[in-house]
């Protein structure tokens, strides 16, 4: 008969538990956890969809809701920045409220309830931002916006981080 040490089975079991728990959150910071796109529309082509469309998550619909724009200004050449990730996070849970991509104008607009927020964007490789009230948060850069009482324009200043030859 063999018999299992049951303290030796449970450190694999929880630490298999804590990946699964980090592959969750990386999902939702990566848009991952996104509604599938939009069912095709009549003759089987796929309906047509803004570039700055925005997701509101249901729990947290509820109350005033304050425009919230997010720009973004170009410093140098490199990737285009149309199309990159925008992610409105709640300051303390860093639940997302609102995802969205930045249109062709480098901005982003969507009406969030009252509160404060983490506004965070990603970037293609080689952009990084040029302020330093920014912070990075699991690869995105993201910026304080307090939405308590008004609407908020948040900007980010980017610059082209890569490295030129000679440096």
């Amino acid at each position: 008969m063999v018999t299992v040490d049951r303290r030796k089975l449970a450190a694999p079991l929880f630490a298999q538990a804590a990946a699964f728990v980090v592959v969750l959150v990386i999902g939702g910071f990566t848009g991952h956890s996104k509604s599938p796109s939009p069912a095709p529309g009549p003759g089987g082509t796929q309906a047509p969809t803004a570039t700055a469309t925005a997701t509101a998550s249901s729990a947290s619909s509820k109350g005033a809701a304050l425009k919230l724009t997010v720009r973004v200004i170009k410093d140098g050449d490199g990737l285009p920045l149309p199309g990159t990730q925008v992610n409105v996070l709640q300051t303390g849970t860093l639940t997302s409220v609102v995802t969205g991509t930045l249109n062709p104008a480098l901005e982003f607009a969507s009406n969030v309830p009252a509160g404060q927020y983490q506004v965070c964007i990603q970037p293609p490789i080689g952009w990084g931002s040029e302020v330093r009230t920014t912070h990075v948060l699991a690869g995105w850069i993201c910026s304080p916006a307090d939405l308590r009482t008004s609407p908020q324009l948040v900007t980010f200043r980017l610059g082209n981080q890569v490295p030129q030859v000679g440096q």
